[in-house]
């Protein structure tokens, strides 16, 4: 990786971990603990010595795609506003290298993110139950919990491309947050199959589109395989998300765009 692609890297790592995104993760984590509390964990695993799954991913399933496409839904647009993209341009690096560089940047923001946010309820975890052996629980989960965001990471990379304009991006960004919310999104998928006469299994396999609602199906099994299952459907929607985002970014007039 030449020296220019790395500094491409860290100006979008430094764009990420910006206050917003502290004070939001923060926050998300400060909730999972809240409601490990109040939701039975703490009870299951006192009595059971078990983690209830809910008891660690409600709020991700609840605020998750808020919170990441608040992170990153101005990753393109603001550069593009700000004439920094032209710059880049300029300077004989080419698009394609410029959205790899930002691939690479949200891979590993959106790892660091994950491990944010399972640490904090994981040391809660472990000092409640004086059990080290609960450290697993960073290892079973770190896996599923990246690719769940970075499904709305690439997402919001999409909004950010598509969009153009951050405050267009940013509406865009909230409209689909509201939508992905399962619940929500589960009254719409019923109210279409309604209309077309779906059957329950063919909605609810549609269902599964929202990340939140395949988050929350797997706290009714407890074998690797439904883990894989649903990494193997996250990474899919990843690549198709970011596969869209790269050809229409390639084809985007850049130059003189910002005011």
């Amino acid at each position: 990786m030449n020296i220019t692609c790395k500094t491409l890297i860290r100006r979008d790592m430094r764009k990420v971990f910006h206050i917003r995104t502290l004070l939001i993760w923060c926050a998300l984590s400060l909730t999972a603990i809240f409601f490990f509390f109040t939701t039975g964990g703490k009870t299951d695993l006192m009595q059971n010595n078990e983690v209830n799954f809910m008891a660690l991913f409600l709020p991700q399933i609840i605020f998750g795609a808020w919170a990441v496409l608040s992170i990153y839904f101005d990753i393109t647009s603001s550069d593009r506003e700000h004439n920094v993209l032209d710059c880049i341009l300029c300077a004989g690096i080419s698009k394609s290298a410029i959205f790899w560089c930002k691939i690479i940047a949200i891979l590993l923001a959106s790892l660091v993110l994950s491990f944010a946010y399972l640490l904090p309820v994981t040391a809660v975890i472990v000092i409640l139950s004086r059990d080290i052996a609960h450290c697993v629980i960073l290892l079973q989960y770190l896996l599923p919990l990246w690719s769940y965001i970075m499904v709305y990471a690439a997402l919001g990379i999409a909004i950010s491309v598509i969009a153009r304009s951050t405050k267009t991006a940013l509406i865009v960004s909230l409209a689909s947050g509201l939508v992905l919310m399962p619940r929500f999104f589960i009254l719409i998928i019923d109210g279409i199959g309604a209309i077309f006469q779906w059957t329950q299994a063919a909605k609810e396999a549609v269902s599964m589109i929202a990340p939140g609602v395949m988050m929350e199906a797997l706290s009714h099994y407890s074998g690797t395989s439904e883990y894989l299952k649903m990494t193997v459907i996250f990474s899919l929607s990843i690549i198709l998300l970011l596969t869209i985002a790269f050809m229409v970014f390639c084809k985007q007039d850049e130059l003189n765009y910002g005011e």
